[in-house]
Parts: structure tokens; sequence; C-alpha cells
């Protein structure tokens, strides 16, 4: 195993891993051919690990890809982000474009562009015309105005003026005006504007997929 205390980094570099560090500082390019393990990576540059990441804190307003899973606290995208596999992260705030195969997290707020198959959360915010694709499972909900998402299966669910989502499957929805869903399916109340588009309402006894609420 390579042990790095600290690494800045402003032209190209490889390292093959594992590599474990206390803080790097990418404004160049950097390529991990295995596995990194760290408390900071800031990437302003390009950089590329192949395997397994678990990161404190990541920040990246370049661009950065992850082959394999990645564990962190914080991760802060400003940039562009790929995981391949799954991301675990407490809190995830997204300006940028993020891509993985499955997200895990207590608070995603996002405001830019997300894609994975699922995204899991506690609460998840969207912001003003933002956008996520894939199934959403969470706690509570709120699409800000001009928003767009998938399929939701959630506790609570506010989607403001002007939001457009796929099938909404919660406890509790407020849905504001000229939003726009294809299907709301409630346990405990929806409040839905006359001016929203809603497609079919529905009452059901139990949301179909178990929540990720807190305590």
């Amino acid at each position: 195993m390579q042990e790095i205390e600290e690494l800045s980094i402003g032209g190209s570099i490889k390292l093959t891993g594992p590599v474990k560090f206390r803080r790097i500082d990418l404004a160049g390019s950097l390529n991990i051919d295995g596995n990194a393990e760290g408390r900071s990576l800031e990437i302003s540059g390009s950089g590329r690990i192949t395997g397994q990441v678990k990161v404190d804190t990541i920040d990246v307003s370049g661009s950065l890809k992850i082959g394999e899973t990645c564990e962190c606290n914080e991760l802060v995208i400003s940039g562009s982000c790929e995981v391949q596999s799954t991301l675990k992260s407490r809190t995830l705030d997204v300006s940028g474009k993020f891509e993985a195969d499955k997200i895990e997290s207590n608070r995603v707020d996002l405001a830019g562009k997300m894609s994975a198959k699922e995204v899991r959360a506690y609460e998840i915010n969207v912001e003003k015309d933002s956008r996520i694709k894939g199934t959403i499972v969470c706690g509570t909900l709120k699409l800000e105005k001009g928003s767009e998402v998938d399929d939701v299966f959630a506790d609570k669910v506010n989607v403001e003026k002007d939001g457009d989502c796929g099938i909404i499957e919660c406890n509790e929805i407020t849905v504001e005006r000229n939003a726009e869903i294809k299907e709301v399916r409630y346990v405990k109340s929806a409040n839905i504007s006359p001016s929203a588009k809603v497609e079919t309402v529905t009452r059901i006894e139990k949301v179909s997929i178990d929540l990720p609420i807190k305590d």
C-alpha cells in the first residue's frame, strides 16, 4: 500500500493502488489503478480511480470517475462525477452532474442533474429546474418550481409549480398549480391544486416499498 500525507497535483500522475492518503488536491490529471482511502479529496482537474473509494470528504469542481463503490461522509459536486457502482454518502450536494448505479444517502440537495437506477435517502431537495433520472425512495421529497423526476416512493412529497413527475406513491402529498404528474397513489392525504395535471389519483392502504424514514 502506498501511503501519502499530502499531495498537490498540477500536472499528470498515475498511482498504483491501494493508496492511503490524508489529503489530495488535484488541479491536473490523476489516475489511480486500484483502491483509494483518505480524508480529503479535492478535484478541480480530472481524476480517475478504477477501484473502491473510501474518503471522508470529496469536492469535485472538475471531473471524477470511480470504477467501483464510493463511501464518504460528504460529497460535493459542482463539476461532473460518475460512480459505476453504489455511492454511500451521509450528505450529497450536486450543482453539476452526477451519475451512479445506485445512491444511498441521508440527505440529497440537487441543483443540477442526477442519474441512478435508484436514489434512496431520508431527505431529498430538488431545486428549481433540476432533474433526477431514476426511481426515488425517500422519507421527504421537495420538488421546487420546474424540477423533474421519474417515479417516487416516499412518506411526504411537496411538488411546487410546474413540477413534472411520473408515478408518486406516498403517505402525504401536496401538489401546486400547473404541476404535471402521471399518477398519484396516496395513503393519508392528497392536497392537489385544481390547475395541476394529474392523470390518476388513487387512495391505497400502504406504500408498497419500505421507506428510509428517520426516527
